[in-house]
């Protein structure tokens, strides 16, 4: 579990003012100070590993995990995030029906795709200098909507939230597909449907921080474990491959010679036939055949 004095120094433990404040954390909150909400960090660390270790999960069963904080304190943390760990990512806006309905937004996402491709073969091509500067500008506007969930497979094993106030889109979406949402979750939030709520400062960047590096780690050590049974499942597969064809060619043969063994050890049907035909031999008597007297 986290040591509570590095969520203390981080600030994880300030919220909200009282008058912001939403009944539904009260569980959460430890007390307050200057009419400003304290949380409870022994709960926070609590939360925290519960989450980590379910993340952790998710990534051993090679699952997907998308992370989302578009607000200005989290948002270039989350980009760092998804690029090293490799993850999608949603760092600028929620699109809307990104899990509901992400055959439409994957229209986007090749689009995106394909104008970087025709931007990175510009030499062989004929635009002019007005097209390709156009080209750009729709390249970095789609970026910045669709460029982090480039990579975003199915099935999602979890969404990771920053301020769920703000991602309320993004928690309701995640609900309806029945996504496991893990969030960190303020004073002035509704934990309601949130399958691991971390309460804790979601506006200081030290806190953001703090909490997401734990999440991450957990995610990274569940992405070895992954890998690990990859490499060893790759390991017991046989370095020849195996001829199917070959193997049933080979099965045929083999019948084919049992077939032939029992008609040779047989006996043939002439003979038994022969046999059943031919009649057997009388012995008839020798003489005079007897005649009858008459009276």
């Amino acid at each position: 579990m986290i040591d509570l004095k590095k969520l203390i120094e981080a600030y994880v433990h300030f919220g909200h003012k009282k008058t912001r404040w939403n009944p539904k954390m009260a569980p959460y909150i430890w007390g307050h100070r200057q009419g400003i909400h304290l949380i409870d960090v022994s709960k926070t660390a609590r939360n925290l590993e519960k989450a980590a270790k379910f993340l952790e999960e998710v990534a051993s069963e090679g699952k997907t995990i998308l992370w989302v904080g578009t607000k200005k304190a989290a948002h270039t943390m989350i980009a760092e995030l998804g690029q090293t760990m490799e993850m999608p990512y949603i760092n600028y806006r929620w699109v809307g029906g990104m899990l509901t309905n992400y055959s439409q937004v994957r229209k986007s996402v090749t689009k995106y795709l394909h104008m970087e491709d025709v931007l990175a073969r510009s030499a062989e091509s004929h635009y002019t200098k007005k097209e390709l500067n156009q080209l750009q500008k729709n390249i970095d506007r789609l970026k910045r909507t669709v460029g982090g969930i480039r990579k975003l497979t199915w099935p999602v094993g979890a969404v990771v939230i920053i301020d769920v106030k703000r991602e309320a889109t993004a928690l309701k979406e995640a609900m309806e597909c029945n996504i496991p949402v893990v969030a960190l979750v303020d004073t002035n939030c509704d934990p309601t449907g949130i399958a691991y709520p971390i309460p804790g400062n979601d506006d200081s960047p030290r806190s953001i921080k703090i909490v997401l590096d734990y999440l991450a780690h957990a995610a990274q050590e569940g992405k070895k474990k992954a890998k690990q049974v990859v490499a060893v499942e790759e390991s017991l597969v046989p370095e020849t491959p195996v001829d199917i064809a070959e193997i049933l060619l080979e099965d045929e043969e083999a019948e084919s010679r049992k077939e032939r063994a029992k008609r040779s050890a047989a006996p043939l049907k002439g003979d038994d036939e022969a046999k059943r035909v031919m009649p057997k031999k009388v012995n008839k008597p020798v003489g005079k055949p007897r005649t009858t007297e008459r009276n």
